[in-house]
């Protein structure tokens, strides 16, 4: 049982576990371990997905995760039989943090007999890891016979379907001393694109909040302003402004962009004078219609070919011990779409004054040719030209087409183990060594190199990259401008490469034995153990991300540690430990029911701790666990546990600094214009979001995060009831309520708490050295006149800085309701019925002195209720964090072959501030999501012939065809929680042999 090392400890029974059958897993309609983990109502968002397309620094391809308690992907320890699984080698950001996780999608499902959940901390039992709980695998072994099984699915109202073939087998041999079993899996699917569904398929999503408070909110409208048509900003030596035949065509800082000619204001003749007819240029930013829809192109569920194994041997030798071995395999191919790359904020594309299509290029090119693009009637412009630079990354190369991305997972996991009686003793022994190896390569073909790319921009002829095209004059989100050749892009696109893996090799010894000495209540258990690991991660960047190849302006001079345009560099890393361990298990039996105690029939305790050294950071200290069971009489038990625990900090934070991009609004610019009346509230800010760089590093004290972990609760279990209380015999009702208190947790303040804080420090006179800021331009200094920051007046965002260290205590607490009923051998059949809830009460993390300058200055009224500290505080059912999660599952079977079963999902509603609030001071609340699962079966069981013990099954999943809740997501929903499949249909044939 998971959750302690004592074989038939009585404890064992009082321990707060969850077992999902391979009943309760067929009610899922899936085959995917992310959806397996999905369904427990103890689990939060699942920050790791297949839908993820965000950039190569992030996990992407066949990946799924597991977050018991809504504490984070790395709070949950998952073994496979009752042993540490290898981590993913990507990883993905929680809290502005780098975090790793198992990958839950290479975990076999097709052999997996039981799914073990301890909704408990184990660290004393299991070391590192287990804060919020532990996820057990446990596969099948000893299988004999041999089945096979197919399976297709389909969603109704797109193109996603899958495919699948499971193959079990096992023979026993050498007169029933051995077998060797196998499970294997393949699984094919098509991808899902956003633009078949309307919520997901529109960035502009301010219709859909039509009839609401929201109404006419603009921060629905996420539309991108890296767009064809463009803004650019001319810079002259004199500051002063360009012009055509005396009119302006730029702002008073050199801002321009470009729109079709049907727009108003259309500046100069250039309406004609442009090399694509139809379009014209406006001084000032792009016009938020002319943004670009990205999700036109991109897939929310990208297509996949899987393959699984998973293979026992087993063999008792004469002296009555049993040697075991495992191995598995696992490789998935994903291929992600993604929108066309638009350049970095603060601009990796400077069009340099001789390119042909310059609007504002040399009279005369280099051999001696008239140039037929300069715009006549120019002033303020040399004969030379001007260079153009991309303003704030507000282009994208679309003609180009969709970044197309292929990422393979591959994962091999072998174990050989002994394990019996220990020299004729009562102590049983168990040891083992495994090593797990992982491995991510993901590629990225599309992508374009800033060096080539301005090296295709420096040409004079009509080879040259045209960024004065516009865009699609009919879908103005949509698509590009004509005129550039396909076949001309050769020359600067690039694949882009990140290759990851990760081992994990283990030994173990552990004796344990039941009967160590007898005490009042019967024999006090005895397990103990030791533990060594060696834990290794590798990352090997393209040549373009990790600094061997950087990209060096050719007009500025400026040179950027990266040349991959629109990503971040990021260096190689590398990093290892190795890990000892050792633990201590007891058990003891105070009372037992002969000793005939009034209200006390069991009263058992279980003693554990355990102390894990790192080689990299040091000592976890030792780690305690008390627990203690009380049965009063035989229907009801009473248990609760106490222990203490910690998760060690990765080996990424340890080993990495990091640079990344993010989009945050600039709200000190915001704040500005509502002072200056640019905006009539500040929840209608607009044009002010950019794609801003964060420089990441971690301290040099980084230690382990510790934790305390409090469970208390009963089992109501009657059994032996005659009459007409009889049928309740097979009820089993449980009620626990949990406490996490978590202290140093590793975190940063997070870059849009560092621009807000730069915004109160500001209107304080002072400001946050955390966020680098240019110089003002004078645009700037015009747009700041007569607000507070006259005279002190910021520029745009250079980069974000931030620290990664213990700053953070998180408290979390809830109760979890479980109903479970077997109702076996009526007229009709067989029945049983599972239902599971949790209620999440509380969600606190602790604010720090930034955080706290923030919310006073929002409660005095300084700065606009909007705003709000992101990742601290109260942040129960804040973005995500619902307070209820629910699910109940129906199985029938009948002695006829004919079955069928139901399942019913709950995910309660939350909020989501980031659209800010409404007139009543309300955020945007994500309605609660409900779904129904059903499906029917027949086994035809002895039938003659080929139909023999032949099973049929088709299922719908989502029988309601439920959409996700609207949110102001980069799909319109939240992925961490809901789904876009809609109605999902399946057929599902198995025949055993």
């Amino acid at each position: 049982m998971t959750g302690t090392n004592i074989k038939g400890a009585r404890i064992n029974e009082a321990l707060p576990v969850t077992v999902l059958s391979a009943d309760d897993i067929s009610t899922l309609g899936t085959i995917d371990g992310d959806d397996l983990i999905r369904s427990l109502p103890a689990s939060g968002a699942t920050n790791f997905s297949n839908s993820n397309t965000s950039t190569v620094n992030s996990a992407r391809g066949d990946v799924g995760s597991i977050n018991l308690r809504s504490i984070g992907s790395s709070g949950t320890l998952v073994l496979l039989n009752g042993r540490r699984v290898v981590n993913h080698p990507g990883t993905q950001v929680e809290l502005s943090t780098p975090v790793t996780t198992v990958n839950t999608n290479a975990l076999p499902v097709a052999g997996v007999q039981r799914m073990e959940v301890l909704n408990d901390g184990a660290s004393a039992i299991y070391g590192s890891d287990a804060v919020a709980g532990v996820v057990n695998m446990i596969m099948r072994d000893d299988y004999e016979g041999l089945e096979v099984s197919g399976r297709y699915g389909w969603a109704e109202n797109t193109g996603l379907n899958e495919k699948s073939i499971e193959l079990r087998g096992g023979k026993t041999f050498n007169g029933g001393k051995t077998n060797v079993s196998f499970f294997a899996e393949y699984a094919k699917r098509d991808a899902q694109f956003a633009n078949e569904l309307d919520y997901t398929g529109q960035e502009n999503l301010m219709p859909f909040v039509e009839g609401t408070s929201f109404e006419g909110d603009t921060s629905f409208n996420n539309l991108d302003t890296g767009s064809p048509w463009g803004q650019f900003t001319l810079m002259t030596t004199s500051g002063t402004r360009v012009r055509q035949n005396g009119a302006t065509l730029t702002s008073a800082s050199g801002v321009f962009h470009l729109q079709p000619d049907s727009y108003t204001g259309c500046l100069g003749t250039t309406a004609t004078d442009l090399a694509t007819p139809g379009i014209c240029i406006d001084d000032g930013s792009l016009d938020s219609t002319l943004r670009y829809n990205e999700a036109s192109v991109r897939t929310v569920i990208s297509d996949r070919d899987r393959f699984n194994l998973y293979t026992f041997l087993n063999h008792d030798l004469d002296n009555g011990m049993r040697s075991y071995s495992e191995f598995s395999a696992y490789y998935a191919e994903t291929n992600p779409v993604m929108s066309a790359t638009s350049p970095i904020a603060g601009g990796d594309i400077v069009v340099p004054a001789n390119n042909y299509w310059n609007p504002f290029g040399p009279v005369m090119f280099s051999d001696g040719s008239l140039n037929p693009n300069r715009l006549p009637g120019l002033t303020n412009v040399p004969d030379e030209g001007l260079p153009v630079f991309v303003d704030g990354g507000r282009f994208r190369l679309v003609d180009v087409g969709p970044r197309r991305i292929n990422v393979e997972n591959t994962s091999f996991r072998a174990l050989t183990g002994l394990r019996g009686q220990l020299f004729d003793t009562k102590w049983d022994f168990d040891t083992a060594i495994l090593y797990n190896w992982a491995d991510t390569n993901d590629v990225t073909a599309n992508r374009i190199s800033s060096t080539l790319f301005q090296q295709a921009l420096f040409n004079e002829t009509p080879s040259a990259y045209n960024m004065f095209n516009g865009g699609n004059q009919t879908l103005l989100t949509e698509g590009d401008g004509p005129g550039n050749d396909p076949a001309s892009f050769d020359q600067f696109r690039i694949d882009v490469k990140r290759n990851a893996s990760t081992s994990l090799a283990l030994a173990d010894f552990k004796i344990s034995t039941g009967e160590l000495f007898n005490v009042w209540g019967g024999s006090v258990g005895l397990a103990t153990g030791v533990e060594v690991r060696r834990e290794t991660f590798e990352e090997d960047r393209d040549d373009r991300l990790d600094g061997t190849i950087t990209f060096t302006d050719l007009v500025t001079g400026i040179t950027t540690d990266s040349d991959v345009m629109n990503t971040s560099g990021t260096p190689d890393t590398k990093g290892d430990r190795t890990v000892l361990a050792a633990f201590v298990e007891a058990s003891v039996p105070l009372v037992s029911p002969d000793m005939n105690i009034p209200l006390v029939d069991t009263l058992d305790i279980q003693l554990a701790a355990r102390i894990e050294d790192y080689s990299d950071f040091g000592s976890s200290g030792v780690k305690p666990r008390v627990a203690v069971a009380w049965k009063p009489f035989d229907a009801l038990k009473f248990r609760g546990a106490w222990s203490e625990g910690f998760r060690a900090p990765n080996l990424i934070v340890l080993n990495q600094d990091v640079t990344r991009e993010n989009t945050y609004q600039d709200n000190v610019f915001c704040q500005a214009g509502v002072e200056n009346g640019t905006f009539a509230t500040f929840s209608a800010c607009t044009g002010y979001s950019n794609s801003t760089q964060e420089r990441r590093v971690g301290a040099d004290d980084i230690g382990p995060e510790e934790d305390r972990n409090i469970t208390y609760g009963f089992v109501f279990e009657p059994r032996g009831l005659t009459g007409s209380l009889g049928f309740l015999n097979n009820l089993t009702v449980t009620v626990d309520r949990w406490d996490i208190e978590r202290q140093d947790v590793v975190g940063v303040f997070g870059g849009g708490n560092q621009i807000d804080l730069d915004l109160v420090l500001r209107l304080m006179g002072e400001s946050n050295p955390n966020v680098v800021r240019a110089a003002p331009t004078v645009d700037e200094i015009a747009f700041f006149a007569g607000t507070s920051f006259e005279g002190n007046e910021p520029g745009q965002i250079i980069y974000l800085g931030d620290t990664y260290d213990n700053n953070e205590d998180q408290s979390v607490k809830g109760i979890d309701y479980a109903v479970y009923y077997d109702l076996d051998d009526t007229a009709f059949g067989d029945f049983g019925l599972k239902v599971n809830a949790t209620k999440l009460e509380e969600y606190f993390i602790s604010v720090s002195p930034g955080s706290q300058l923030i919310n006073d200055a929002v409660e005095s009224g300084l700065v606009s209720s909007d705003i709000s500290v992101s990742q601290e505080g109260d942040i129960l059912g804040i973005d995500g964090q619902p307070e209820w999660r629910m699910s109940a599952s129906l199985t029938w079977r009948h002695d006829s072959g004919f079955g069928a079963g139901a399942r019913y999902d709950y995910i309660g509603s939350f909020e989501e501030p980031g659209p800010g609030v409404d007139a009543d001071g309300n955020y945007w609340k994500i309605e609660s999501y409900s779904t129904v699962n059903a499906y029917a079966q027949y086994e035809t069981g002895e039938a003659a012939g080929a139909f023999r013990d032949v099973t049929f099954r088709f299922g719908i999943n989502n029988l309601s065809d439920e959409k996700p809740p609207l949110a102001d997501e980069v799909f319109g929903y939240f992925n961490e929680y809901h789904s876009s499949r809609g109605r999902y249909y399946y057929v599902d044939v198995s025949k055993k042999f």
